[in-house]
């Protein structure tokens, strides 16, 4: 789809705006770019969804009440921050 590369595009602006004020308050990490932290944020909601069931089974652990997707949120959250954090 010649749409395709649009698809991101504000998500992108959002994020070099976010990292260029945490770079500037001096808690962000000089070197990072906005699309590296878009695909690192992708990669770990994306490996969440597409294995849950697949985890579910093999450690027999089946979300019901939705406490385990708030858990990953809050460590996705976390190891972002972590890893933009200077």
């Amino acid at each position: 789809s010649p749409r395709i590369h649009e698809l991101n595009v504000t998500a992108i602006s959002a994020l070099e705006s976010l990292l260029a004020r945490g770079r500037e308050a001096g808690v962000f990490r000089q070197e990072l770019q906005a699309l590296e932290i878009h695909s690192l944020i992708s990669a770990l909601c994306f490996f969440n969804v597409s294995n849950k069931h697949t985890f579910g089974l093999i450690f027999k652990t089946q979300e019901t009440d939705g406490k385990a997707s708030i858990l990953q949120r809050e460590q996705v959250i976390d190891a972002i921050l972590r890893f933009v954090s200077r």
